[in-house]
């Protein structure tokens, strides 16, 4: 089978891989948007996670061939043969296939409240064990195991990797060049028209290598790829502060994340995966409508909020430092708290010199990429007029200490 995909063309899919797309857990992800409540912004932004984890599934399967083919492969992995490579490769392409399975509606939205932090990656493993899924992959002589390990990591899955699990998870969730990473980025720039997402993925995966460093089997990266890994990183950097935390983001995300929150108080959905797999983006989209025309249900002001019938709540960006004082004075509201303070990205990852020579990348990188995480505070325009006038009065007293 075939699926022709906006991002990389024509993915083919052998007969396991196409009966897996038809399964139940696996069609719901075509109601399962992308970006969530940044759709309410970027309008193009209606691409679904179905999508998505195709392009994952191809955008590994394209750096596991690089690995695998290289003349020094069987030097750093000796015991493998061609039959373990081909076994391997369909375990890389279902994890990518299936490392999104788990999300709620609405995605990463109402996740923390509801499930909690890494909350998709535990439903991913109970999908994938479940009897929607198992019975389809052991029937084709693969360990569902084996393809959770890839899909979660190992921090997750709570047990020692090898050497070679380690590779073949970091190859779908590695920080700088995973092939989930890669395909959002290239997918949302794409559909939300914001160029900052692209970047030379070509070069990038072509430049991969396995490496032994410090005594460790590692993915890293011929020089060749640093331009394209820079380019990667500050994709990420820009996307996040323009799309996935960008401030006329954050009221739609607040308003869907009660509204997402709301519809789950009380029901049984998160007791079982047939349940789990009954709710998608389209249940909560009739839940926002019902609100709306329903002045005494629970999310009727964030419903009006959502289609505009009422003021958002207003967001503004603070310092931890702020908001504690905000909670001292008496300002309780709603803060988002992701950062301290925004970091650096040190480049982890080895580097295979022109000269033979394996370096640390942040020992030759050229540029210095910042990560962007902030804080946020979220309360109605009187509210956040209280606020900023606190926060400006403290800054003033402040100054004026300092003459």
């Amino acid at each position: 089978m075939k699926v022709f995909d906006a991002i990389h063309g024509f993915i083919e899919l052998d007969p396991l891989e196409t009966k897996l797309i038809k399964t139940l857990p696996f069609k719901r992800l075509t109601c399962i948007n992308q970006i969530a409540s940044a759709s309410y912004v970027y309008p193009g932004g209606y691409h679904k996670r179905f999508d998505h984890s195709l392009g994952v599934m191809q955008v590994v399967t394209k750096i596991y061939d690089k690995l695998v083919s290289a003349p020094h492969f069987f030097d750093i992995f000796p015991d493998f043969d061609e039959e373990k490579i081909l076994y391997w490769r369909r375990v890389m392409r279902l994890a990518g296939l299936f490392h999104d399975i788990g999300h709620l509606p609405f995605s990463h939205t109402a996740e923390l409240q509801l499930v909690g932090k890494k909350g998709h990656e535990r439903w991913t493993m109970r999908i994938l064990r479940s009897h929607f899924i198992k019975p389809y992959i052991e029937a084709a002589g693969i360990h569902v195991e084996d393809v959770v390990k890839v899909a979660v990591g190992e921090d997750l899955y709570g047990a020692i990797y090898t050497p070679w699990e380690k590779v073949v998870s970091e190859i779908l969730t590695a920080d700088y060049f995973g092939g989930d990473r890669i395909d959002y980025l290239l997918r949302d720039a794409y559909f939300t028209g914001l160029s900052y997402g692209n970047f030379d993925h070509h070069q990038l995966i072509n430049n991969l290598t396995l490496l032994m460093h410090k005594g460790q089997i590692m993915l890293g990266l011929e020089e060749n790829g640093l331009e394209s890994c820079y380019a990667m990183l500050l994709s990420r950097y820009f996307m996040h502060k323009r799309l996935y935390q960008y401030e006329r983001v954050k009221p739609y995300w607040f308003h869907s994340k009660e509204v997402v929150r709301n519809f789950f108080e009380g029901k049984d959905y998160l007791e079982s995966v047939e349940n789990y797999i009954q709710i998608n983006d389209y249940d909560i989209f009739s839940e926002i409508n019902k609100a709306l025309f329903d002045p005494l249900h629970k999310s009727h002001d964030h419903a009006k909020a959502l289609m505009d019938q009422k003021e958002p709540v207003h967001v503004f960006p603070v310092t931890s430092e702020e908001i504690e004082f905000l909670e001292s004075i008496g300002e309780n509201h709603f803060f988002e708290k992701n950062a301290t303070q925004v970091e650096k990205v040190g480049l982890f990852f080895p580097v295979l010199l022109k000269t033979g020579m394996i370096v640390e990348a942040q020992d030759v990188a050229e540029v210095s990429i910042p990560v962007y995480t902030q804080n946020w505070v979220y309360a109605d325009s009187e509210s956040m007029y209280r606020i900023k006038q606190a926060l400006n009065n403290v800054q003033k007293d402040s100054q004026d200490s300092l003459r």
